[in-house]
């Protein structure tokens, strides 16, 4: 590790040395287990911006308090200490960079950004982690290391940035050029912060890799968030996935947290929707419905696409394995590729789901209108999309009963693709791009 970097970082930039004094008298008191909460309430009270921006949360809907808060104390009463200290930590890192002259897109950093935060939170309340809150925290900050190393190298962080669009990745690149990556960057942020070790322990190790064994309790809320960061729907960059590697991956994470496959699919079908409607109170700008709707939809052209470059490698493997050993390696292949499948039309349910959640959420705030009829036709392209999964899915499961005598009938097969060709053909030529 190149204590330089750390260093120049510092020294470049010595407002990431420290914490704003209120943010630090916040933290300092949520962390005396002896203050009260209006102890709390007074140092809040010190910055005008927070304060208001308090009471507009513990009056939103998302806390739902039932009666109309007025003073700082009963907001502290009602969120909790750790709430308040969050929400306190996310406006004021949000606004710190907000000034910086970066190259990287801040609306799709924060939408993902957020959205692992809110994940974190929906899978630690899931798992009865004792402190949600930190989840959120951590996960808000845990790429908050690829701002600052581009802020402080800008010509080389372009450079690595452009390669992963080819599918590098850019924890790897960074190791390569600094001799460290975003993620230790962002743990070195947060001590010099005095936040709590947890905290700064799960942002850094984020990229590390955990097998079911591995299941040190120290490590549980970074296992929290490096799932969560697997769910993101919005990811910051564009490279292609590993995505028989993330299955099995997201998978050894599940059982490590003893998170049911159910419960993780529920969180995905609601993180969308929270995403957005939390971005909107908290004012952290992760761009329109109608931006976020069109990125999901480009999103489904990329799923589909890959589907049928599966469909066409799992024709080319059957060309290639003789007859002879076809009974043999057919049941094993095909159950391999049954799994892929399942993989991408998963996260495909989950990301129609999420649109359908998400013009809800804009129809009911007023912020889509239906002048030429597009919300109208997105909602058609959803309830055909979710019919046609319901098909695939079920014949991925004929794919999954076969007998090994059933390959020798090539012709079953094929019917089989083809019917499945047939659906995501129908399905790509019903999802139009929303206007």
């Amino acid at each position: 590790m190149n204590s330089d970097i750390y260093n120049k970082i510092i020294e470049d930039h010595k407002e990431l040395s420290s914490l704003p004094q209120t943010l630090s008298e916040v933290i300092r008191v949520v962390r005396d287990e002896q203050a009260s909460a209006q102890q709390l309430a007074d140092v809040i009270m010190k910055d005008p911006g927070l304060t208001a921006k308090i009471l507009q949360i513990v009056n939103s809907p998302i806390y739902g308090a039932g009666r109309e808060i007025t003073t700082v104390s009963q907001a502290v009463m009602t969120m909790g200490f750790r709430a308040v200290s969050a929400l306190a930590l996310s406006t004021s890192i949000y606004h710190m960079t907000g000034d910086w002259e970066l190259t990287i897109d801040r609306t799709i950093f924060w939408r993902h950004s957020l959205e692992v935060a809110i994940g974190a939170r929906m899978i630690a309340q899931e798992i009865g982690y004792p402190s949600p809150e930190e989840a959120f925290i951590a996960g808000l900050l845990h790429d908050i290391g690829i701002l600052v190393l581009e802020k402080s190298f800008p010509e080389k962080f372009d450079r690595i940035w452009k390669l992963t669009s080819s599918g590098e990745k850019l924890h790897e690149l960074e190791d390569q050029t600094w001799g460290t990556n975003h993620a230790r960057i962002g743990q070195f942020l947060l001590e010099q912060w005095h936040l709590p070790t947890v905290l700064s322990d799960a942002v850094g190790h984020h990229h590390l890799d955990f097998v079911p064994s591995s299941d040190e309790p120290e490590l549980r809320l970074t296992r929290i968030i490096v799932l969560s960061d697997m769910i993101s729907i919005f990811s910051i960059t564009k490279g292609p996935a590993d995505l028989a590697c993330d299955r099995d991956h997201r998978e050894s994470l599940c059982t490590s947290l003893e998170l049911e496959a159910a419960s993780l699919k529920s969180i995905q079908e609601k993180l969308l929707a929270q995403t957005v409607e939390e971005a909107r109170f908290l004012e952290i700008d992760i761009g329109s419905p109608q931006e976020i709707l069109i990125e999901a939809n480009r999103m489904i052209y990329e799923q589909y696409a890959t589907v049928e470059n599966l469909l066409r490698e799992k024709q080319e493997l059957q060309q290639e394995v003789s007859r002879t050993k076809m009974e043999k390696a057919a049941l094993e292949t095909l159950k391999t590729i049954s799994a892929t499948f399942n993989h991408y039309i998963n996260n495909a349910a989950a990301t129609i789901l999420g649109r359908a959640q998400l013009v809800q959420v804009g129809l009911k705030n007023n912020e889509i209108t239906d002048k030429n009829g597009s919300v109208a036709l997105a909602m058609d392209v959803i309830i055909r999309g979710v019919d046609t999964i319901g098909t695939v899915m079920d014949e991925l499961k004929n794919l999954s009963d076969f007998k090994t005598t059933v390959y020798h009938d090539d012709t079953y097969i094929i019917d089989i693709e083809n019917k499945i060709k047939k659906q995501l053909e129908n399905l790509r030529e019903s999802t139009v791009p929303v206007p």
